[in-house]
Order: C-alpha cells, then sequence, then structure tokens
C-alpha cells in the first residue's frame, strides 16, 4: 500500500472562487452570497438575515434583487406553506434571471401543494455524518456543516430512521472514515435493520478497518481516471499518488473478498474520453459489484469551473450506451443532473437536514433530527417525494418500487 498523508479538512462552501469580492463586508448583498458557509448555514443566521432584508424590501418595495434574496431566504429556512406563498408574491413578474429560475423551481413546489403527505415515508436517507475529507473536489455540492454530532446524537437519530421505517441509510461525508465512531454507528445502524452504504474516499482503508464495516450493503469508492494527473486534479488532492491510493483501495477490497463494492465516477469534460479505458480498470476488480457514473453538477463552482468541466448528460450517456455493450451483465447507472433534483433527504453533521435543488445556492433547510421527529421533516412543502423515488439502493443488484410505495 501506498504511504498516504493524512488531510484532514474542512472543505471551503461554497467554493470562493463565486464570491464577488467587491461588495462591502457586512452588506445585505455580502451576508446572502455568504450564507452556505458551514457555521451561517443554520435557522439563526437565515432568520436574522430574513429580517434584515425584509426590512430593506419595505423601504423600497421596487428592488427586484432585494425580493429575490427575500423569496430565496423564506425557502431556505424551514419554510411553511405561508412562507412558500409570500415567496411566490415577492417573485411575481420577476425580470432578473435569477428569479425566473427561483420561480420555476417554485412552481413546482406549488404544484405538489395538495398531493397527500400523511403516511408517506423517506426510504433513503444520505447522511453527511462527519465534516471532515482529505479531498476538496472541483464542484462539490455536499453540505458541510461546522458543527459535529457524537455517537449519542447519531444513535439517537438512527433511532429514529428505523422507527419511521427508512430501509437505506448512505453514511457519507467528507470522509467517515476519518470519524472514529463510524464503525460504532455502522453497527448500531445495521442492528437496527437499516441496509447501510457507506461513501469514503478510501484513502485510509485498511485490511483492518474492512473487517468493521463486513455488515455493510455496499462500500462506495470514487475513480474518475486512468492517469493520475487528470485523478488528482478533480479531486484537488495534495497526494501526487492518490490514484494509486485509490487503486489500491480496490485491491485491498479483491483480496479481503468484500463484493459488495459500488465505484463512483464523476464525468467531465476532462475525463469523459478516458471512461472507456476505465470501464475495463473497474470491471476488472471481483470486489465492484455497481458502477454509478455521475454528470458532474457545478451547483458551487465558479463560471470558469463550469464552462471547463461542464458536460451534457447525452454526450456522457452515449458513452455509457456503448461500455454497457462491451460489458454485458455488468451493473452500470447513470446519474445525470436533472434527475437529481431535490432527491437526496440529506442529514448534515450537525443533524440538520437539507435537500437541495439543481441550481445554484439552493440548500434548503428541513428540520433538525436531534429535536424533530422523521414526520415532521416529511411535511415540509419543498419536497418531492417522486424525486426522491428515483434515488438508488444501497445494496446494488436491487431497485425501489414506483414513487407510490412512499406511502406506507
Amino acid at each position: 500500500m501506498s504511504t498516504r498523508q493524512h488531510v484532514e479538512i474542512l472543505p471551503p462552501h461554497p467554493l470562493r472562487a463565486g464570491y464577488d469580492r467587491s461588495l462591502e463586508r457586512g452588506s445585505i448583498a455580502d451576508d446572502f452570497q455568504r450564507r452556505l458557509e458551514p457555521d451561517r448555514f443554520n435557522p439563526g443566521y437565515l432568520g436574522a438575515l430574513a429580517k434584515r432584508v425584509e426590512h430593506a424590501v419595505r423601504q423600497d418595495p421596487a428592488d427586484e434583487a432585494m425580493r429575490w434574496r427575500l423569496a430565496f431566504l423564506l425557502l431556505q429556512n424551514n419554510a411553511t406553506a405561508a412562507a412558500v406563498e409570500r415567496a411566490g408574491d415577492l417573485l411575481a413578474g420577476t425580470t432578473l434571471p435569477q428569479g425566473r429560475r427561483l420561480a420555476h423551481l417554485l412552481a413546482g413546489i406549488q404544484s405538489r401543494a395538495d398531493r397527500p403527505r400523511a403516511g408517506c415515508r423517506v426510504r433513503r436517507v444520505n447522511w453527511s455524518i462527519n465534516n471532515r475529507c482529505p479531498m476538496s473536489c472541483q464542484g462539490c455540492y455536499n453540505p458541510f456543516a461546522a458543527e459535529q454530532i457524537d455517537l449519542a446524537q447519531a444513535d439517537w437519530i438512527i433511532g429514529k430512521l428505523a422507527a419511521h421505517g427508512t430501509s437505506d441509510l448512505v453514511l457519507a461525508g467528507g470522509d467517515p472514515l476519518l470519524w472514529p465512531p463510524i464503525f460504532d454507528v455502522v453497527d448500531h445502524a445495521v442492528a437496527a435493520g437499516l441496509k447501510v452504504g457507506l461513501d469514503t474516499t478510501g484513502y485510509t482503508l485498511t485490511a483492518e478497518k474492512l473487517d468493521r464495516l463486513r455488515g455493510l450493503s455496499s462500500l462506495r469508492l470514487p475513480l474518475d481516471a486512468v492517469t493520475a494527473d487528470v485523478q488528482r486534479a478533480f479531486r484537488r488532492s495534495p497526494d501526487t499518488g492518490l490514484l494509486q491510493a485509490l487503486l489500491d483501495s480496490l485491491a485491498l477490497c479483491d483480496a479481503e473478498g468484500f463484493d459488495r463494492v459500488r465505484v463512483h465516477t464523476v464525468a467531465s469534460a476532462e475525463n469523459l474520453h478516458q471512461l472507456p479505458e476505465l470501464a475495463v480498470e473497474i470491471m476488472s476488480h471481483r470486489s465492484v459489484a455497481q458502477w454509478v457514473v455521475f454528470q458532474w453538477w457545478g451547483r458551487r463552482a465558479s463560471p470558469a469551473t463550469i464552462r471547463r468541466l461542464g458536460v451534457a448528460a447525452e454526450d456522457v450517456r452515449a458513452v455509457l450506451e456503448e461500455i454497457r455493450r462491451d460489458h454485458p451483465g455488468r451493473e452500470i447507472h447513470l446519474a445525470e443532473s436533472s434527475e437529481r433534483e431535490l432527491l437526496n433527504w440529506m442529514i448534515q453533521s450537525s443533524g440538520q437536514v437539507v435537500t437541495f435543488g439543481s441550481g445554484a445556492e439552493e440548500e434548503f433547510i428541513l428540520g433538525n433530527l436531534l429535536t424533530d421527529e422523521v414526520e415532521e421533516i416529511l411535511t415540509h412543502p419543498i419536497l418531492d417525494f417522486e424525486a426522491m423515488s428515483r434515488g438508488i439502493p444501497v445494496t446494488p443488484g436491487t431497485v425501489f418500487g414506483p414513487a407510490e410505495d412512499t406511502r406506507g
């Protein structure tokens, strides 16, 4: 195994390249663009900012930018039906491109308002359980939080999910293997009857750790390229041996007989041409049961990064069609960006629950599992149960039933 630098960071969030640095610090516009930073994206900060913006709108009701900001804040901060209605009023007749985008998203929310929610169930939950990572991927969209729960709080949340009837739990980060209690969390979740998948960079995976993870339904490992420069450039790791470290993790799973590996690949303009060769590498590992290719999603990336890495879904689809023909019988999925809007029911490392749209800065706080029940959070008007039903189960070779099955 290669020597690996043990690096833990709370990734910059959102990517600072997208900030307008000409804005006056402390102004409404600057505080608004910084609201997704880990120590700010919470009900207290958003609520206080909304009051400031509300006052500004009263002073100048014709200020479209301020009306858009207020609508955004109302939707992001534990929105109620009344908040959704007010946001619609604020966005009526907007001419701003960002206002029209938010109005489009709002129209979808309003179209679901009359659908019954009593008895609905969230089957698959994503949990960004650790807020540290050894990488800072290009366009990372995980909603990192500044706070980190402890083991007792994690066990409390698992109990709530199991009692609710959640079947699939994805433990992610950051990198959960950098959080020492993760093995106890996995054991507790499996004992509670949950099927558990664990997303890790694989950067610190060892035979001893893998042995502790035998109860997993799947272990997810990243691999994005066949050349070291492309792999390292995308994951932005300080380790020049990153590609070999990732290949070593797959080889370790092969050697230890762990046959429930799901490889994650992010397809971008810079690695699309490598996917066929990458498929050969991935399929050569007997531990790999599933390959999921994600269309790169530049939700927080700078405009320059979006221009450089952006790739059309149809282009990725065409490459994967050829790959499937070359590897018949293998389980290969494509996760298109348009299909991921409002799909994830994400618990942050603070216990806060969020979901996110496909547009820039579209994180929406739904509640907090340290204080709220799952059933309370599921009444949130922004949730899209049809989108949530499209999630891939944590166990390779299985599928969820139709969306109607979300009603228990």
